[in-house]
């Protein structure tokens, strides 16, 4: 969901790019940010959710710890794993990393959405010679 809304407002906004250069090019990135951050942040929720669903931890907090460290593959250094989610927490780490992948090649999305318009900006500036 989050890919089809940056992809709709980059499109939608992309005749911007002459006008406004560096300041669009600011704006489109801190919007994705915002729309990727909403989405992993989601996602993680999604999993500390199932792993209090499931009964694997004893409250929602705990599951949605469980479930950050997992899924950003961070590990329990400062403290134990709980047994429960010895299990399932490789999927959610298997998930977050597919979902950074997936925020990367968003991220290059936007970028090669305004790269035309920086080549075509340098192109036509006067060489000083």
């Amino acid at each position: 969901m989050a890919t089809i809304i940056i992809a709709k407002v980059v499109y939608a906004l992309k005749s911007d790019f002459d006008e406004k250069g560096n300041l669009f090019l600011s704006f489109s990135l801190t919007i994705m940010y915002l729309i990727l951050s909403v989405a992993l942040f989601a996602s993680v929720t999604v999993w500390g959710l199932l792993f209090y669903w499931l009964g694997l931890v004893d409250n929602f907090g705990n599951g949605f710890y469980s479930a950050l460290v997992s899924y950003t593959t961070l590990g329990f250094g400062d403290a134990s794993q709980m047994s429960g989610t010895r299990l399932v927490g490789p999927m959610a780490a298997a998930s977050g990393i597919l979902m950074f992948s997936w925020a990367a090649a968003v991220l290059i999305y936007v970028l090669q959405a305004h790269l035309p318009y920086f080549i075509a900006k340098k192109d036509t500036t006067p060489s000083k010679s």
